[in-house]
């Protein structure tokens, strides 16, 4: 059985500029197991690093990532070559290159697959048997640096079309796509929306809506807004292309558009009788499915939202009692779409409400107080400063003192129910928000569940 041994040896300058050969290049290396330097029989092993190597701009299977002299091995011979970076390992050529996928893979698997500059530390090995022995001999630490492959994904985009009214140069008339999480681990953007025959649609990204709006283009139109490659394309599915026509959906009805920015695609779905709203009517609103409140989905089977109740009530599927109604089911936390199923009852309070409407489990969790948290808040991170309430509007407000940092929204004290990410667009569970140190006054929107949001207004401005 052949033993592995390692080899310390000499390193001319990395590209990144390391120092002498005099240095301790092995710190972080195993010790030698047996040879000192003088014993490795006069091998020379140069090891230099590339320049930052741009996995987008790469097209072949392979990429050049270092370059070495190759050892002159005395009777024995180097059966391979392989490259240490942060930790992981893949295999190298005689020439210093890397599989592209490979390489890809590992940089992604250590620091995601936004497009930026990752700089990896790392050695080189020469894999080198002399008779039944093999030897490991490895280069001092150098470092490379690569941008993963992924095409730019924006942090929002805007539906724009029929239903929206084309309205030009109006960002306020712009349907925004729901988002959650990084964009480059989570590409996926959606939206739900209620379109007629023949309806024509396109996207624009945030970046056009930013340009517009600091004035350097007098209109939402321009570089980068994406269609696709025919005008009035039907496909339900397709590429997103800059500059593209207009997608058409001919069938109108509830659809869910789904925008895949890693791929630069788009897909269409019909929801049929389903739609992103279940209506809340009852005794707190005068039994009026027309005018009860709403709770939403994105997905057509989890529902949810904030209401206001008042004694019994049951979920509509419409905004009447023309279709699906839910009533209470066979025990409790379970709904029963029989026409003859008794109404749900709470006490009378400001309510967060699940439905699943597929497997017809429900809850109401009573909000009984709001509040911001935070390092920048005066409680930190352990308490919650309360809000406000204003029933009639179903919002909480706050005046405070905040510090340079970041907070959130959160229920009851607990973390169970907290909203964060877009002051626009909060969602439970959602990124801090970051603020700057002043006194504010802070706004949380909940009467809609599409899209809750709130306003952090200076407290020393005027209104």
């Amino acid at each position: 059985m052949k033993r592995y041994i390692i080899i310390c040896i000499w390193l001319v300058a990395a590209a990144a500029g390391l120092g002498s050969c005099e240095e301790d290049f092995n710190s972080g290396v195993a010790e030698p197991q047996s040879w000192d330097a003088e014993d490795a029989k006069g091998i020379v092993f140069a090891a230099q690093a590339k320049g930052v190597i741009d996995l987008n701009t790469v097209v072949g299977e392979d990429v050049a990532i270092v370059s070495f002299a190759a050892p002159v091995v005395e009777g024995g011979e180097v059966r391979g070559y392989e490259i240490e970076l942060d930790g992981q390992t893949i295999g190298l050529s005689a020439e210093g290159r890397a599989q592209t996928a490979e390489l890809q893979a590992l940089v992604t698997s250590l620091y995601g697959k936004r497009p930026e500059v990752r700089t990896l530390k790392g050695v080189v090995s020469a894999l080198i048997d002399i008779g039944e022995e093999s030897y490991r001999a490895v280069s001092g630490e150098l470092a490379v640096s690569v941008t993963p492959k992924a095409p730019f994904i924006d942090v929002a985009y805007y539906l724009i079309g029929d239903v929206t009214g084309w309205i030009d140069n109006d960002e306020r008339t712009l349907l925004k796509f729901s988002h959650t999480g990084d964009v480059y681990e989570n590409p996926l953007f959606t939206t739900v929306v209620k379109v007629g025959d023949g309806s024509y649609w396109k996207v624009i990204p945030q970046v056009r809506v930013d340009t517009f709006l600091t004035g350097k283009s007098k209109d939402l139109w321009g570089e980068g807004v994406l269609g696709c490659a025919v005008d009035g394309d039907e496909a339900l599915n397709g590429e997103l292309v800059p500059g593209g026509g207009a997608m058409k959906i001919r069938d109108g009805g509830w659809v869910k558009i789904t925008l895949d920015m890693m791929e630069y695609s788009y897909k269409v779905e019909a929801l049929g009788e389903v739609g992103p709203y279940l209506y809340v009517p009852g005794s707190h609103q005068g039994w009026n499915p027309m005018d009860a409140p709403v709770i939403y989905s994105e997905d057509m089977v989890n529902y949810s939202g904030f209401v206001s109740l008042n004694g019994e009530f049951k979920f509509t599927s419409m905004p009447s009692w023309d279709g699906t109604n839910y009533g209470a089911g066979a025990s409790e936390g379970l709904l029963s779409t029989d026409g003859g199923a008794g109404n749900l009852s709470v006490a009378e309070g400001f309510y967060y409400i699940n439905v699943n409407t597929a497997s017809l489990a429900w809850s109401a969790t009573e909000i009984k107080t709001f509040g911001v948290i935070g390092d920048a808040t005066p409680g930190g991170w352990d308490a919650s400063t309360p809000m406000e309430f204003d029933a009639a509007k179903s919002e909480y407000k706050v005046t405070i003192t905040l510090e340079d940092g970041e907070f959130k929204f959160r229920a009851n004290d607990s973390w169970d129910i907290n909203l964060g990410g877009d002051t626009d667009n909060l969602r439970p569970n959602g990124a801090n928000i970051a603020i700057r140190k002043g006194i504010y006054i802070i706004t949380l929107k909940l009467s809609d569940p599409s899209r809750y949001e709130c306003t952090i207004r200076d407290a020393r401005l005027r209104p």
